[in-house]
């Protein structure tokens, strides 16, 4: 075998060998969501504040599969979750926010980092994969849409 063909395996190998990016098991599901930082979401304005919606108030409103988590993140961003627990993949297991940075399964154990907008896990000892994320968009003035 050459050297060519050596370094050809081992570089083909390394790229096998690599993590892929996990994705949420959590099935997709329609989101759009209305946050009105200066009226009924008033508590997301602090940095590290956290709420979770799991009923609409609007007709319009869909909460993807288990519930929509919004997070205030340190560095003044706003991020959005999937409630639903990625290692239980179901819709009654809700991650619970603290006013960390981190959600918590109550079934699994799972603790998820939330603060920085990946919603990974804590540590993959459970659950590997990150919480669903949805986008958000800022709508004018104290105003921001939630959508996936």
């Amino acid at each position: 075998m050459s050297l060519r063909s050596v370094i050809l395996l081992f570089i083909t190998c390394l790229l096998l060998a690599c993590d892929q990016p996990l994705i949420s098991p959590v099935p997709s599901a329609p989101v759009y969501l209305e946050i009105k930082l200066d009226y009924d979401d008033s508590d997301l304005v602090p940095a590290l504040a956290a709420k979770s919606f799991t009923k609409p108030r609007l007709s319009v409103d869909r909460l993807g599969f288990g519930g929509v988590l919004v997070v205030h993140g340190a560095s003044g961003e706003f991020f959005a979750y999937d409630l639903a627990c990625p290692y239980e993949v179901d819709r009654n297991v809700r991650v619970v926010p603290d006013d960390e940075g981190k959600a918590r399964c109550p079934k699994c154990g799972s603790v998820y980092i939330t603060l920085w907008g990946m919603g990974i896990p804590e540590t993959q000892l459970v659950s590997k994969y990150p919480l669903r994320s949805y986008r958000i968009t800022p709508a004018g003035d104290n105003k921001l849409i939630v959508v996936n």
